[in-house]
């Protein structure tokens, strides 16, 4: 098990984490969501810190926000989506933040360059659902505060703390990290929420230890955090991986490479057709399932039947590529028809 939020991440077992970084399980606390997110209904957000918390507060925040280091890909929609859920379900104030800070820092983007992906970035968000109207969408090199509280913060830091958290970095990542923290208590600090959820892959966590640690020093609310499984790259590998361009989906995508990389995608079929009839197939290894099972397929009981018919033999690999197919470029068309229309909105939201 490797957990590197600067970095890759690999685990094999999820049920380790409880253990090892004391998260605890989402499931106890579901019966308190009256509608259910795809992903708590999936048992693909699994743990969560202090989301029970939340719940039980009425002036509420999420918060979360992508690095402009790239396309919009499966996971980023992810947390966008999240995001979404918890302003339509819970009335939660959104804090969308660009990290472009971060993407300088950590991969060595210029301000100027990431400046046009946050745009599309963000573009993506807002087709997705995102309301910008109970939201505050910022990057964090125009944001002041946020730059100031990572000043703030730092005085309360050791570098044993930061290297006991992410081992031995560059300054500039422990800098990166410290902005985070900034933008993790912004809408308490400066908003006066008294409560922040957090929806990040689990990878992320160390940050949310950081800035839990650094709340309690300031007596801030802590904030809370709930966390996603990973979506493994299309050939079945761990994790997507931006070092293999045909193991993952943007959200740029054009028709004809969403067919190539999803058809070329890793099945849970057999070796022949008669095994697979005999045998049936192994959904829990298809990234066609998976793809379903994360994005593309919300109605639970047709997931379930499809599951169901692979299992039995009676559906093959080749047909069921051709009905996710369809499924996935449907959504890609009315996805980019509506970020097309976003795009002069989200540039007008960066440059504010």
């Amino acid at each position: 098990m490797k957990v590197d939020p600067f970095g890759d991440s690999t685990i094999k077992d999820y049920e380790k984490l409880f253990k090892e970084f004391g998260i605890e399980p989402l499931k106890p606390l579901l019966k308190k969501v009256k509608n259910k997110h795809i992903f708590m209904r999936r048992g693909i957000d699994f743990a969560h810190r202090g989301f029970g918390k939340f719940l039980a507060s009425k002036k509420r925040a999420v918060m979360s926000g992508i690095k402009p280091t790239g396309e919009f890909h499966l996971g980023s929609k992810m947390i966008a989506e999240k995001i979404i859920y918890f302003q339509k379900e819970f009335g939660a104030k959104g804090f969308y933040a660009v990290a472009d800070i971060e993407a300088y820092e950590d991969n060595g983007i210029p301000l100027e360059e990431s400046a046009d992906i946050a745009i599309d970035n963000v573009a993506d968000a807002l087709a997705l659902g995102l309301d910008p109207k109970n939201a505050y969408i910022y990057k964090q090199s125009d944001e002041i505060q946020v730059q100031r509280m990572a000043f703030l913060f730092a005085p309360k830091v050791t570098n044993n703390t930061m290297r006991a958290i992410y081992g031995h970095r560059k300054v500039g990542l422990y800098m990166a990290a410290l902005l985070q923290t900034g933008d993790i208590l912004m809408p308490a600090m400066e908003f006066g929420f008294k409560s922040t959820l957090v929806p990040i892959g689990v990878d992320q966590d160390p940050h949310i230890r950081l800035t839990r640690d650094i709340a309690a020093k300031f007596r801030l609310p802590l904030p809370s955090s709930i966390y996603n499984k990973f979506f493994r790259a299309l050939d079945g590998g761990p994790k997507m991986s931006k070092r293999n361009p045909m193991g993952y989906l943007t959200l740029n995508d054009p028709p004809d490479v969403v067919k190539k990389k999803v058809t070329n995608a890793l099945t849970g079929g057999r070796d022949t057709v008669t095994e697979q009839k005999r045998l049936g197939g192994r959904p829990e290894k298809c990234m066609i399932y998976e793809l379903l099972h994360f994005h593309f397929e919300p109605d639970d009981k047709e997931l379930k039947k499809l599951r169901k018919e692979c299992e039995s033999g009676e559906l093959l690999c080749g047909e069921c590529k051709a009905r996710a197919l369809e499924k996935i470029l449907k959504f890609y068309r009315g996805h980019q028809s509506k970020k097309k229309r976003m795009l002069p909105k989200a540039g007008k939201i960066l440059s504010r």
